[in-house]
């Protein structure tokens, strides 16, 4: 049976039709100049109010799967200093200073910021469709225990993620809170990480997912630098002061969770694999099979195992007694 759909499948997934329309008038018009062809083409009656607004939405998007494709997909600082993507941040500015006739420099700074955590996100939801959607779920107990039993001493360097990008199903009853819509408590359901390069050791890029019992959504996004020689407490401390008190603390447990997992599967701990869909386990299997000089026949299949992808969930366990 499907499970019920992620962030990812309604932000991303169920998108489609805007992303794709993003894509065409990027390509068309470039970055600068597509903002004001989508109101064009709204004022001429060639597209709708609605799906003019929806292409807007994901014009960053859609700027960032060129750029990401160009200096890879999880460097994000490198693609924040990309001319394209600096482009593109300033078009989308001037546009919204445009549109909402303000256009001092308070403003710009308070947009500024709501963009940049704009691109942070769009960038999570390009980096996990790119490598192929990972799933991997912790029961509740399993949880509990590798929060609280990770030791905060562990060095930096020994933690490796078990892919670069992938998201963590937990379940509520693991404990996991951060702030609901409303900035009330409410439970981390899903963890989206990736694993970036960085000077001298890596950086964990989070993005918590919450919803609350009326099933509104929230999100936190957390960067985590792990810096070669340092432990995750010392990454811990390092990444509280750098956010201040502003911060949603629930990042922590989510961290050390996150940790807790890593140790798990380098340990040989053990992974139940459910597949939940037969299309897309058979695919997996011809991909794993192609040659990967054959990059043609690996592209089709991939094309093939995105429209079911990921069909499976890797299921964290406690070893047997």
């Amino acid at each position: 049976m499907r499970p019920s759909p992620t962030e990812f499948d309604r932000q991303y997934t169920e998108q489609r039709r805007s992303i794709e329309l993003a894509r065409r008038y990027l390509e068309k018009e470039g970055v600068s100049r597509m903002y004001d062809a989508l109101s064009k083409e709204v004022e001429r009656g060639r597209l709708s109010v609605q799906d003019a607004s929806g292409a807007i939405r994901f014009g960053l998007l859609a700027v960032i799967e060129r750029v990401a494709e160009r200096v890879g997909h999880t460097h994000y600082v490198d693609m924040l200093k990309d001319e394209e993507m600096l482009n593109a941040l300033r078009s989308t500015l001037d546009d919204i200073c445009r549109r909402k006739g303000v256009d001092t420099y308070e403003f710009r700074q308070q947009w500024a910021h709501t963009n940049l955590q704009a691109v942070l996100r769009d960038w999570h939801l390009v980096v996990h469709e790119e490598r192929g959607r990972q799933r991997y779920e912790v029961a509740a107990d399993l949880a509990r225990r590798l929060v609280k039993e990770t030791p905060g001493t562990v060095l930096a360097e020994t933690l490796k993620l078990p892919a670069d990008a992938f998201v963590l199903l937990v379940s509520p009853e693991a404990g996991l809170v951060g702030l609901g819509p409303d900035g009330t408590p409410a439970p981390v359901t899903e963890i989206y990480a990736v694993e970036s390069p960085a000077p001298e050791g890596k950086a964990w890029f989070l993005w918590l997912s919450m919803r609350d019992a009326g099933n509104r959504a929230a999100r936190a996004l957390i960067n985590v630098y792990l810096q070669d020689g340092k432990t995750l407490d010392d990454a811990i401390a390092f990444t509280r002061e750098q956010g201040g008190p502003q911060q949603d603390a629930g990042w922590e447990d989510c961290c050390r969770l996150l940790a807790g997992v890593a140790r798990h599967l380098a340990e040989g701990g053990p992974v139940r694999e459910v597949w939940y869909d037969a299309t897309a386990r058979e695919l997996h299997e011809k991909l794993a099979a192609t040659p990967k000089s054959a990059k043609a026949d690996r592209e089709k299949l991939r094309e093939r195992l995105r429209a079911v992808s990921p069909g499976r969930t890797l299921v964290l366990e406690e070893p047997s007694r």
